[in-house]
């Protein structure tokens, strides 16, 4: 979102780059660096980014100074993940090289940091990564025996602290790298986002300027903005075009809001008035296959979450935009066929709406096309809950990449990287379903970059490492029909993506690289790409829902439009904006039904459309923003109302549902904590209906053999009002309903919410899929029997494969008659491995005891789940009685 933040001084800027230039330019095989100046300029970072908290900490509301800082946050956050990902990697090295005492005085000095010190955050999570890559390290079938004492003696070191004994060890010899050739070259497009909302609901921008309504200036942003919004982009394809790259070109998102702004601008500001004229250039030039070099893709005139509103939401707010678009660009180049939905959301439930708006493809975070492969190898640093088993639904890709020289914690497949179809299953039949239109629900999704193009939104050529990390790919680029297609997506007109030299002397460096490297790289247009490699019609994927990280990273449940009420009062700015919307919505179409194409309809549905801009929810809890959504609801309720109340007959219309939404998003599995969220979970939505309600039900059904036609499972759901605390106050509002649900462990369900208002209309909203983790109910341990004695066998289950790591009485050795088989020692002296066997529902389980057999009965067991993945669960601590046995274990 474009206005979430004013330019970085350009000092500051200039700095940032450089130092992002530093960390990712050096090479795979670090060369000797100084580590104890690498862990003072880590320390440096550390006390930077707490100077620039402690200032915003000063300030309340959302203006240019605060949007400054908080892009020093962002900018500083990030390069100190890169920072402690690199400086974890030297201290690596220096062990495999033989510099063990350098890297144990690094170590000694970070530890040397105490908690009050700024840095103090950034050196324990640095710590702890760096204990996770010793264990993986360790374990590691290549790891000599000199070097695995090495890894052992920095993690004691890391452990224990400064009393930890010194070992050395000698350096192995250095292994020849590894040469990448192919003849299949890696193809790279470029989207760029430009947005700004409709700042007062609904003036036009430079009549909210004049009122001062806001703490800062509005038009000063815009006129920040200049460069992206009238020639950079323009002179960025020209520079490519006069090199003679016969593919490349660029997508661009251009809300209609942001048109409507820059139109009004132009009537005051003379350098604005011919803002379109660069646009209606670029948008002439064509590819060698005769496609735009510059793509404006459709988009949703006002910013909408498209995956937050209905069918016939999506397609009103597309359809303004197209318009918008040849108002302000020409009419002499067709609709573009693609699409970059707001926020790069998106969801299956889209597509109907989509492909009746003759939509062919759509953009979408590649992330989400990882997480639904069965064996996702989830980390917690991609800041995202582990995916439900409901969308892990395509096979394992297999080879799965960690990616260096970027922030980018979690692995990704080359399959990611290629366009494929996705389409909307009709639950009833299992086959694609049909739309409004009778069309059939299918699309080509083109994977969007997260990482590379997070990384290519800080500045381009440069700020990402083009050559080595895209390198990393080459290895897997074996389909010359289906080549691997990166899309560098992010902000045109913000952040370092935003800047002069990210559209001129850094883009000229892309297109000076990508000639001399024909062989490996091809800049290109999606358009053109497709053409040339269309995917199997038979390919169809699932994708996850989801956005792209700029937005809490893009969770499922689209949390940063979506979010949880406060923990104490109870009270989400954000539903209570949904639940306006829908009442309203409501009002909206019932308004149609009875008088189609009035223009007091008509102009209800652009009220409406500019409540539903993402924005508007993004910045909840400042300024007025929480109550623009309702702002605008208001003004359609007032123009449909006489609609509605002139309207003769019975109400056609049935009841508006909001997206049902669950909690826990992942009932009886893992989300952010260590134990699995509880098995029942909570369906909750918004439902209202002009004619009032009869009844709302939760229908649901199990799947698995023969499920297709079972019957539904019906649920009544109870209604409630929340008082809204919007200044104004709402004309309507939909009552919250909700259910809990109870299914068994390992369960695969579908559900969706029907409503009957109370002449007889029904509705029914999209159809989801849950599946219950098979992990503890809340309050359960995995441990049985919960209070164990030295005569029991002690059952220990876990819902991920992986070893038993424990000892026992404080962490140390058990003896070897207490070790079940398979069972191995550890490094450290202190503790074993035991491997967990399928125990069958998804369940993996160890069996350790009785304990009574051995000269000294342990009085505790210590024990942590080491995951197949390499991760680790939590510690527990199990007391052993030494009385008689309670029982003989069992599940």
């Amino acid at each position: 979102m474009v206005q979430r933040s004013a330019d970085v001084p350009l000092c500051l800027r200039a700095l940032l780059i450089c130092l992002a230039l530093c960390l990712t330019a050096a090479p795979l095989v670090a060369e000797v660096v100084d580590l104890g100046a690498a862990v003072q300029e880590h320390r440096a970072l550390g006390w930077k980014l707490a100077t620039v908290k402690k200032s915003m900490a000063t300030k309340a509301s959302i203006s240019p100074a605060l949007d400054s800082l908080k892009k020093q946050e962002d900018d500083l956050s990030s390069t100190i993940d890169v920072d402690r990902e690199r400086l974890s990697g030297q201290l690596l090295s220096a062990v495999s090289e033989g510099r063990l005492q350098e890297a144990m005085a690094a170590v000694r000095a970070l530890k040397a940091v105490g908690p009050d010190d700024p840095a103090a955050g950034s050196f324990r999570e640095l710590e702890r990564g760096l204990v996770r890559r010793l264990h993986r390290e360790m374990l590691a079938p290549d790891t000599s025996p000199e070097r695995l004492r090495g890894l052992l003696t920095l993690r004691r070191l890391l452990i224990e602290g400064p009393g930890a004994g010194l070992e050395t060890t000698p350096a192995p010899t250095p292994r020849e790298p590894r040469s990448v050739k192919t003849s299949v070259p890696i193809h790279i497009a470029f989207h760029w986002h430009m947005h700004q909302p409709i700042y007062w609901p609904y003036e036009d921008v430079v009549t909210t300027e004049r009122r001062g309504v806001y703490s800062y200036s509005i038009l000063d942003l815009f006129r920040s903005r200049y460069g992206p919004y009238t020639s950079w982009p323009r002179n960025a394809v020209a520079a490519g075009r006069g090199a003679g790259l016969a593919h490349l070109g660029a997508q661009v998102s251009f809300s209609g809001s942001l048109i409507e702004n820059l139109d009004a601008l132009g009537a005051i500001d003379p350098s604005f008035k011919s803002w379109t004229a660069p646009w209606k250039e670029a948008r002439g030039w064509k590819t060698q296959l005769g496609n735009p070099r510059l793509d404006l893709v459709a988009f949703g005139y006002h910013h909408p979450l498209m995956a937050l509103v209905d069918y016939e939401d999506i397609r009103r707010q597309i359809r303004a935009h197209r318009a918008a678009v040849q108002r302000a660009f020409g009419s002499d180049v067709p609709p573009s066929r693609g699409i970059f939905p707001p926020e790069n959301a998106f969801a299956e439930w889209m597509i109907p709406a989509l492909v009746d708006e003759q939509i062919s493809w759509v953009m979408v975070d590649n992330i989400h096309f990882s997480r639904a492969c069965r064996n996702y190898p989830w980390v917690k640093g991609e800041n995202l809950y582990p995916p439900n088993g409901a969308d892990q639904t395509n096979p394992d890709p297999g080879s799965w990449i960690q990616l260096n020289g970027l922030w980018a914690p979690s692995k990704e497949p080359a399959w990611a990287s290629r366009p494929h179809w996705v389409a909307l299953s009709d639950p009833d039949t299992g086959a694609n379903a049909r739309t409004p239109e009778q069309r059939e629900a299918k699309m080509i999704a083109i994977p969007t970059s997260r990482y590379l193009g997070n990384e290519d939104g800080r500045g381009g050529f440069g700020a990402l490492d083009y050559d080595r990390v895209m390198s990393q790919f080459l290895p897997y680029n074996t389909d010359p029909k289906h080549p691997i297609l990166l899309v560098l997506h992010h902000d045109g007109d913000n952040y370092g993506g935003g800047t002069e030299s990210y559209y001129h002397s850094n883009f000229q460096r892309f297109v000076e690289w990508v000639k001399a490297n024909p062989d490996r790289f091809v800049a290109t247009t999606v358009e053109d790409y497709l053409t040339r490699f269309p995917p199997d019609p038979n390919d169809v994927i699932h994708v996850e829902p989801g956005s792209w990280s700029g937005a809490d990273n893009g969770d499922p449940e689209f949390h940063k439009w979506n979010g949880d009420p406060d923990a104490q009062t109870g009270y989400s700015p954000d539903r209570n904006s949904w639940g306006v919307l829908t009442a309203v919505r409501n009002a909206v179409l019932t308004a149609q039904a009875a008088s189609p194409g009035d223009p007091r309809v008509e102009a209800a549905w652009k009220y409406l459309m500019v409540s539903e801009t993402s924005c508007y929810e993004y910045w909840d809890g400042t300024e007025m923003w929480d109550s623009h959504p309702t702002r605008g609801a208001n003004q359609a309720y007032l123009a449909a109302l006489p609609v509605l109340e002139g309207r003769k007959g019975r109400d056609a219309t049935g009841p508006t549902i909001y997206l049902p939404q669950r909690e826990p998003y992942n009932p009886g599995a893992r989300e952010w904590g260590d134990q699995p969220m509880p098995r029942e979970f909570t369906v909750w939505t918004y439902v209202h209906d002009v004619s009032g309600l009869e009844e709302v039900v939760l229908e649901y059904r199990v799947e698995g053999a023969g499920s297709r036609g079972a019957r539904w499972v019906r649920l009544p759901m109870t209604g409630r009002a929340i008082p809204s605390q919007t200044n104004p106050k709402p004309a309507v509002k939909a009552d919250e309903y909700a259910v809990k649900v109870t299914l068994p462990p390992g369960t695969l369900a579908s559900y969706r919410v029907a409503a009957t208002d109370k002449v007889g209309n029904t509705a029914r909203s999209v159809t989801q899929r849950v599946m219950v983790g098979t992990g503890a109910a809340s309050g359960e341990t995995p441990w049985k029997p919960a209070e164990p004695s030295a005569g029991d066998r002690v059952t220990v289950t876990s819902d991920r494969p992986g070893a038993l790591h424990w000892g026992i009485d404080g962490w140390t050795l058990p003896p070897k008659q207490l070790w079940p088989s398979g069972t191995t020692p550890w490094p450290d002296g202190k503790s074993v491995e035991t491997p967990l066997a399928e125990a069958g529902d998804g369940l993996y389980q160890a069996i350790l005891g009785p304990f009574d057999g051995v000269e000294k009965p342990p009085r505790a067991i210590d024990f942590v789940f080491h995951n197949a993945d390499g991760t680790w669960g939590r510690d527990w601590h199990v007391p052993v009685k030494t009385g008689p046995a309670a029982s003989k274990g069992g599940r």
